[in-house]
Parts: C-alpha cells; structure tokens; sequence
C-alpha cells in the first residue's frame, strides 16, 4: 500500500488505510505501508511495525502547491517506490490518493515495474489545488496535472472511490468503471456509552454541554470560527458549553490565541491526540459533533461516521447541495448550515442544545444509519474480496 503521508497518523487516510491494513493482516495476508517523510516528520523516518502490518516512511516529500515541487516529489515518488515494487515483489499494490504527487509517482512504478495496481481515489485533489490558488501559472500547471491524471485513471486497472458523488465526476472524466467502497466507522468502537459514567471518569459535568471536534485543526475545517460562534452565546448555555478540539494542525496556536483574546479558556479545550479508544469514549461522552467545513461537495468525513456511530448528532456546515448536507437532512441525524456564519452556527447550537428530544432521537438514527451501511469492517471484507477478484482474474 502507498500512502503518501507519514503514517500513522490521526487523520481520515490513515484511520481507513490503517483499519484496512489491520483487518487484511488478520486474513493472513501481508501488508506494507509506504510512507512519506518530510522536515517536520523526521521522528516517524524508517520502518516500524504497526500491529502486523510494516510501516516504511522512507520517501522523501517536500510538500508544496508550486507545480516545479509538485514535480519533483512526484519523481522521487517513483524512483523509491519503483525500488520497493522491486524489493518487495508485492502480489498488488493499493495507491492511496491525495496526495497527488506521491500518488502519481507510484502509480508510474507501478507500471514501469509490471505490477498490479489499485488506485483509490479519496478526495478531488486537483480541484482543490485549482480553486485555492489565485497563480494563473499554478493553474494551468494543476490543469495539466488534472488532465494526466485522467488518462492514467483511464488506464489503471481497477479504481476505488468513497463516494458515489466522486465516482461521478470520475466517470465524467473518462473513467468508466469506479468502484464505490465508502468511508465508515469501526462500529464496536465507535459506540453509544454510558454518558455519566464516562463523564465521570474523564472529569465531564453532567450538566456541560459538549460539543466535540475531532481530526486536522486547520486547512479547511473553520475551528476559528468556531470558536467565535461560541462567543456570541448567551445564558446558561454561555456557561454550561464546552468545545473539545481532538487531533493536531497547522493552526492550533491560532484557534487557541483566539480563545484567549476571547476569554474562552474555560469553554475551549484542546485535548491533542488521542488513543482511539479515549477518543471513542470522548465522542460519545458528548452532545454533539461538528463538522466546521469542507472543500469538496462530495466528501463526507470519517469524524462524521465515528460520531454518529457513537450515537450523537452533528453540526455540519457544507452547501446545502453537498453529499453530507443531503445525507444529514434526509436522514434527520442533526442540523447543516449552507455557510460559514459565527451568527447562525450560534443560533444552530443554541436550537440543538434545547431540543433535548431532537437530539436522541437524532443520535439513535445516526447510529442505524452507520451500522446499516457504513461498518467499516463490513467494507473491509468487501474491499478484500474486490481486490483478491482483480487480482486473481488479470
């Protein structure tokens, strides 16, 4: 498996890849994870083991939007992965994508080598690198990059997708057959719990009001705004709120200044990392979720799986014509805001914080919802048998 990031690590491409990794090790398969790492990861340089599975961060990756960097990490991405294919000798090699460039990369050992080849694709990652930058050059470059892609998605054997939204697009760009695998949450993790019990024991009142946000804090997931919405409350909820931030991102000395500069101290709890079952058993410890933003209409992520697998509702701001408004508003598992508004997330948590029948009732249909078609260990039996198919037909 190549997974262009240093793993492991807590975000959504490494809770799938890692979840998938851990139950193909249990089938008696062998499993390796090629890593990336990069100036700021050089404590997770070298090879560890992960349960079973061999973890190798050993490709060098700069990280960077300009296209000549873009470049260069996509050679480098070959030329170790082309080593490793050879080293290796792996029946089929699964390509996890974003990031791009390492993804591009392996994909062009993958071929130069001989070897069989899955490309997930988890998120538009193109588009986003089109829309952000404001570099006419970058955009043609990502343009291009964009276009490449297609055709080696055109010519890749067997491609994987999380959402039908994107595999969509996908065939849109000339990609005839996608396979849908989605994102899920472990559902004997994941779970509703005693609330006062755990609450207890992790020094939670009974009478807080907890909202709870886990994974990167920063890129496109507004926590500042967050944070500020949380200002405007009034009342006993102004008390009573408390927002735990979980996880790790460029931007946590930020969110945490403008705690301070708001006097937010006492509302405004930033945990770090956490084992995945503390973090379970915080998620389901709390009221609620939120999911503060998003950067592609078809993604859903795996924060809002786990969440409501733990039986709570959720907060969503995303368009209103995005996959995870649909899902939340059809499904009536908790509110969606169409933008970023500091006045109306406020109104919203306000809404869902004396709507206490809402609120169960919402969070035992999140719980259906995910055991129903998102068990993660389901999908990974699906995934497994989709692969072993490929390769034992080609």
């Amino acid at each position: 498996m190549v997974l262009g990031l240093s793993n492991p690590f807590r975000g959504a491409a490494w809770t799938r890849a890692g979840f998938f990794a851990k139950c193909w090790t249990k089938n008696g398969n062998r499993v390796d994870v090629l890593g990336t790492v990069t100036p700021k990861t050089l404590r997770k340089r070298g090879s560890k083991k992960v349960d079973e599975t061999s973890v190798y961060n050993i490709i060098p990756h700069m990280i960077s939007s300009n296209p000549l960097v873009f470049a260069i990490d996509t050679i480098t991405s070959f030329l170790v992965t082309a080593i490793m294919l050879g080293a290796k000798r792996p029946d089929v090699t699964l390509i996890s994508m974003p990031p791009g460039d390492v993804g591009l990369g392996a994909i062009m050992a993958c071929r130069f080598t001989g070897t069989k080849y899955v490309v997930e694709y988890r998120d538009e990652w193109e588009k986003y690198e089109i829309n952000r930058t404001e570099s006419v050059v970058y955009r043609k470059s990502y343009t291009f990059i964009k276009t490449l892609m297609s055709k080696l998605l055109q010519r890749s054997p067997l491609v994987v997708t999380v959402t039908s939204f994107f595999a969509h697009n996908l065939r849109l760009r000339g990609r005839k057959n996608v396979e849908v695998l989605p994102n899920g949450a472990d559902v004997t993790v994941f779970k509703p719990i005693n609330k006062n019990k755990v609450r207890k024991k992790l020094g939670i009142s009974p009478d807080d009001f907890v909202i709870v946000y886990t994974g990167i804090i920063g890129d496109y997931y507004r926590l500042d705004v967050v944070v500020r919405a949380l200002a405007k409350l009034e009342g006993d909820l102004r008390d009573k709120v408390k927002l735990f931030l979980i996880g790790d991102g460029s931007q946590v000395p930020e969110v945490m200044k403008i705690t301070r500069e708001l006097g937010l101290e006492k509302t405004v709890n930033y945990l770090g990392t956490k084992k995945i079952e503390d973090l379970s058993e915080i998620v389901a410890a709390s009221d609620v979720s939120i999911v503060p933003g998003f950067y592609a209409k078809g993604q859903v992520a795996v924060k809002f799986f786990e969440s409501s697998a733990c039986g709570i509702p959720a907060i969503s701001i995303t368009p209103e014509d995005s996959l995870l408004a649909k899902i939340i508003n059809e499904e009536k598992i908790g509110i969606n805001l169409p933008s970023m508004s500091e006045d109306a997330l406020a109104k919203a948590i306000l809404e869902i914080y004396e709507n206490e029948p809402f609120r169960i009732a919402a969070g035992k249909k999140a719980r259906k919802f995910v055991e129903e078609g998102f068990d993660r260990k389901k999908i990974a039996k699906e995934y497994s048998k989709r692969i072993l198919q490929y390769v034992n037909s080609s």
